[in-house]
């Protein structure tokens, strides 16, 4: 299931964002969402599994 937010974010940083997306050819928001997928990646092999339970 996918969660819809709004998030504030400082203009410089989402204009940075768009151009980082359109340079892989997509949106920024889509952007967004592959960074924080690498994030959680990373904190996972750096730092620990995390384990969500079913709510």
């Amino acid at each position: 299931m996918d969660l819809k937010f709004t998030m504030v974010m400082d203009e410089k940083l989402a204009r940075k964002m768009s151009y980082i997306g359109k340079y892989n050819g997509r949106s920024r928001i889509k952007e967004i969402e592959n960074a924080c997928k690498e994030y959680v990646k990373q904190f996972e092999q750096t730092v620990d599994k995390i384990e969500l339970e079913d709510a």
